[in-house]
């Protein structure tokens, strides 16, 4: 186990290139100061990384509810990877229960 962390350590991911028409995954992170967004296709060696972006939250943002933030990060993302969206199905995935959060529109406090 030890070997394969220290191999997993030494062989950092490298951004790769997806194929046509491939299907992306871009997962979303919100923590209290930044959100960050990765995209991912996914092969037969496992997921590997296409593209990673993160935002720092300044002023105002930092007082964003959660699911404030998380569209935050999916906008954030949509127009950085705009050219990916357009060629490729991507699949949005967070660990934020963000259905539960649109069911309840009184979560908005609006």
């Amino acid at each position: 186990a030890l070997q394969h962390l220290k191999k997993t350590l030494s062989e950092p991911p490298v951004l790769s290139r997806p194929n046509d028409e491939e299907i992306l995954y871009l997962y979303l992170a919100v923590v209290f100061e930044a959100v960050s967004a990765t995209l991912i296709r996914e092969t037969t060696e496992g997921q590997k990384p296409v593209y990673f972006k993160s935002k720092a939250l300044q002023g105002p943002e930092l007082r964003y509810q959660l699911i404030e933030k998380i569209a935050l990060a999916l906008v954030y993302a949509a127009r950085r990877l705009r050219h990916y969206f357009l060629a490729h199905t991507t699949v949005v995935r967070t660990d934020q229960p963000i259905k539960s959060l649109l069911g309840r529109p009184d979560m908005a406090g609006r």
